[in-house]
């Protein structure tokens, strides 16, 4: 049975990576592992920057956003000496398995070092929600909930205003933010990385949303997909109607983890401690119809996340202003 695990949390950060962490500890306490937290991610293993973690280290992390071991993406971790560099590290420290919390940038990385010997247990966490084979990761829930609630927010000014309301969510690479925020918030219009639509068409549709009667249209663009300023300008100068952009930021992935996204962050921390103790090999934790499940982080890493595409079928079928225009 193992005896010492490392754990890390890499790239983004993403409410619940606390969570996950409180529980880690505490069922290694449980099983009589000791887990070692390195700091900064990847960089915390290269500069052997680490502690021991005890209970009061988390006690009170579990409602707390962030993460308190600090997430950073390490550019240094890029070369090969420094991978060796935190390979030797975690062999000196006698280490098991090492658990890797994070997103698509965090699975390369533990994919490196299983190919370099190292036992990986990866978890996803992204508030993105865009690594393969996991329906769900740590932080999206929540950060659906807080672009849900500012859209609300910005929709009743905006209304109140007469405005149109041009707001960018995040996810420059996928699209599931937005999509599922727009639809829970009741907005008109969403534009993702799967689904583009040019400047064009989001005017077409902005203008027969007012001319079936919506006042007060609001617009969801994912990050990237177009400069909202430019957007909200065009949008003014076509319809005539005062639009304003709004972009959402850090606000989406920053306050308290969700209940949902507390509990999944549970139950992948004391499923990957499980696995160590039980001499699994490397491997990523999956959600899926509400079960874990393993994968190779190798095939993680390699594919894409799907979209949901049936969510986004579900938008348009409500929201399609083609449907609103009026006959002639």
């Amino acid at each position: 049975m193992a005896k010492r695990i490392g754990v890390l949390t890499s790239g983004g950060d993403a409410p619940g990576m606390n969570a996950c962490i409180k529980a880690i500890v505490e069922t290694g306490r449980q099983l009589g592992i000791s887990v070692y937290g390195f700091f900064r991610g990847y960089q915390g293993v290269i500069e052997n920057d680490y502690k021991l973690l005890k209970e009061e280290d988390v006690k009170y992390m579990l409602n707390f956003g962030g993460s308190f071991l600090q997430s950073a993406r390490s550019e240094e971790f890029l070369k090969l000496e420094a991978r060796q560099k935190a390979v030797d590290n975690i062999k000196a420290l006698k280490l098991s398995g090492l658990i890797c919390i994070g997103g698509n940038g965090t699975y390369r990385g533990a994919n490196e070092l299983k190919d370099l010997g190292i036992t990986i247990i990866a978890i996803p966490a992204t508030v993105d929600n865009d690594v393969y084979s996991t329906e769900r990761s740590i932080g999206f829930d929540t950060a659906v909930n807080n672009a849900v609630s500012m859209i609300d927010n910005i929709k009743q000014t905006m209304s109140s205003n007469n405005r149109v309301a041009v707001i960018e969510a995040m996810g420059r690479h996928g699209g599931d933010i937005a999509l599922h925020a727009a639809l829970a918030s009741n907005s008109d219009i969403v534009v993702v990385p799967e689904e583009p639509a040019p400047r064009e068409e989001i005017i077409r549709r902005v203008k027969l949303l007012i001319k079936s009667g919506k006042e007060s249209p609001t617009v969801i663009v994912a990050e990237k997909q177009h400069d909202i300023n430019v957007l909200a300008r065009d949008i003014e100068a076509a319809t005539g109607k005062e639009s304003r952009a709004i972009v959402l930021g850090y606000m989406q992935r920053g306050g308290s983890p969700t209940s949902n996204d507390r509990i999944l962050s549970i139950r992948y921390g004391v499923e990957a401690v499980h696995l160590l103790a039980n001499g699994s090999g490397s491997c990523s934790l999956c959600l899926n119809n509400d079960m874990l499940s393993t994968m190779d982080i190798g095939v993680a890493v390699d594919e894409t996340s799907h979209f949901r595409s049936d969510i986004y079928a579900l938008f348009r079928l409500l929201h399609d202003p083609v449907k609103n225009e009026p006959s002639d």
